[in-house]
């Protein structure tokens, strides 16, 4: 009876062990949360990046093939050409090019979470816990008991006297 107690007992502390390192363990569904958090983030800066670019070579492309973006650059930059007049109207602010931001370095942050010591020691506590209540519980209702009493039996001649 005490090797079950025993066996219940260790089950229920490697149950609380397995609960605590699946909920919030290192590899657990907060960790994990965490991870797809991070993820999440790191595709959005990513989307952000890859607009830019694409910006940046319709732009390029632009500027290699179309004759009339680059007459409309080198007007923003004062250049006239044949048969052209400059004309200068001033109080009007100039239009600027925009400048591309090319983002942030971001890196990968440690994910947040209980020690494995935590969980171990979170099993082994509610393993004697339990333990030391089925023994208490047994020693209350007198299934175990303090003292034994032992029978002792006296030979004389052949005859068993108790």
């Amino acid at each position: 009876m005490i090797r079950c107690k025993f066996l219940v007992a260790a089950c229920m502390g490697t149950f609380v062990y397995v609960l605590a390192s699946v909920v919030c363990g290192r590899n657990s569904v907060w960790a994990a949360r965490q991870l797809d958090e991070q993820k999440r983030q790191l595709s959005m800066h990513t989307a952000a990046i890859e607009k830019t670019n694409e910006e940046l070579n319709l732009e390029k492309i632009m500027l290699e093939k179309d004759m009339d973006v680059i007459a409309a650059y080198a007007r923003k930059l004062s250049y006239v050409g044949e048969g052209e007049m400059l004309v200068k109207i001033s109080g009007l602010s100039l239009s600027e090019a925009s400048v591309y931001d090319p983002g942030t370095v971001m890196l990968h942050k440690g994910v947040t979470c209980m020690s494995e010591k935590f969980c171990k020691g979170a099993g082994f506590l509610v393993f004697a816990l339990f333990y030391f209540i089925l023994l208490f519980f047994d020693v209350t209702c007198s299934v175990i008991k303090g003292h034994h009493e032992h029978k002792y039996y006296d030979r004389r001649q052949g005859a068993v006297m108790l």
